[in-house]
């Protein structure tokens, strides 16, 4: 039986060598492939062009859903943009919105618990901060740029009995609206060090994120996002805008799990969406990622990243401000293209993620301040 089952094993092994693969998409330049495999939905394999017949059909529909996430709403359909065709297909996307309901309550780990309080603290002092308004008739410090100019200005006129030369020190008000993408795809699932995968980082990001902003006062929100080809971008709901940073949003980012692919462009897109319809004068779209735009289908390679390039400049267009972070050694070889040179941050060692994350939003928050 042994050697029977390792000659069977063998000559599948042999034919797969020789089998003609038809990797049928509607998403290939064919005006008419209208009835063409209905979005990949099934892989024909013909050994050697047979007829239908002889064809073997291998069902790809997405996987179950996890049993303990639930749709939240009726979904979205958005465009996607196709560079060879340079056009903005409408509605090609079909985005929905899910939540979980944990089975357990989120338990931090002590360390982690601490390095929250660390970062929480620290925004804590930025809010309370002061900023100074500069060229003051008063004030507690000098300004020398305005009495540099009073001095030249004074040389043809008479001098003022009260000139604005000082600086003052004042309360700063800021007006910031944060969204974080967090990508939830299948390479997360990876080691990202000998203790923790990427999912695992990621998931501490989160958390140490929500329990620092949560003191700041900013309001924000947080999503993560992963797909199964056009037909099925998964957007995770993790924390509304509307939503105060409480124990069941944290149990739904502890129960975060890897998903499938990195239809990015999608998520980028709804973000937009969510963000456009916020009053605040900044509004701040942050993005965890490890790793380039893909799918299953025609997004792998340069039509992800142009679609992701693309959308990136919508937001811009629309005053937003997409932001970055990665931990994909291989990024400085895609992200500039995707986010400019200035537009995202490389994270060299996965655990350095909270830090970084936090860097750049106090940054973003000091700029938003008046």
């Amino acid at each position: 039986a042994p050697l029977m089952m390792f000659f069977r094993a063998e000559s599948i092994l042999s034919w797969g060598e020789f089998v003609k693969v038809n990797r049928a998409s509607d998403d290939d330049p064919d005006d008419n492939a209208a009835g063409v495999a209905n979005d990949m939905d099934v892989l024909a394999i013909a050994p050697d062009g047979q007829s239908t017949a002889a064809r073997v059909k291998f069902d790809l529909d997405l996987p179950s859903a996890a049993a303990d996430d639930r749709p939240l709403g009726p979904g979205i359909r958005l465009p996607e943009w196709d560079f060879r065709r340079h056009a903005l297909l409408p509605e090609h996307c079909a985005l929905q919105t899910l939540v979980a309901t944990p089975a357990e309550p989120y338990v931090p780990p002590t360390a982690l618990r601490t390095t929250a309080r660390r970062v929480r603290r620290r925004l804590e002092i930025l809010r309370a901060g002061t900023g100074r308004q500069r060229a003051q008739p008063e004030g507690d410090e000098i300004d020398l740029d305005a009495w540099v100019r009073h001095r030249v200005d004074a040389a043809g006129a008479p001098h003022s009995e009260s000139p604005a030369v000082f600086t003052r020190r004042v309360r700063t008000e800021r007006s910031l609206a944060t969204l974080l993408l967090a990508d939830l795809s299948l390479s997360t699932d990876a080691y990202a060090t000998q203790t923790a995968r990427v999912i695992d980082v990621i998931r501490d990001a989160l958390y140490v994120f929500g329990e620092a902003l949560s003191a700041s006062g900013d309001p924000f929100e947080m999503l993560g996002f992963s797909s199964v080809r056009r037909q099925n971008v998964r957007i995770q709901h993790l924390k509304g805008f509307d939503e105060p940073w409480s124990a069941a949003v944290r149990d739904r980012v502890g129960a975060i799990k890897p998903g499938y692919y990195t239809r990015m462009g999608a998520a980028i897109r709804l973000a937009t969406l969510r963000l456009g319809e916020r009053p605040e004068r900044q509004r701040l779209m942050l993005i965890l990622t490890d790793g380039k735009p893909n799918d299953l289908d025609v997004y792998e390679g340069r039509y992800g990243l142009e679609d992701t390039r693309h959308a990136v400049q919508a937001a811009r267009e629309a005053g937003l401000i997409p932001f970055c972070i990665t931990i994909d050694e291989a990024a400085h070889g895609y992200l500039p293209m995707l986010f400019g040179q200035q537009g995202y941050a490389l994270v060299h060692r996965p655990q350095d993620l909270v830090d970084r994350l936090t860097g750049v939003y106090t940054r973003f928050m000091r700029q938003s301040s008046h």
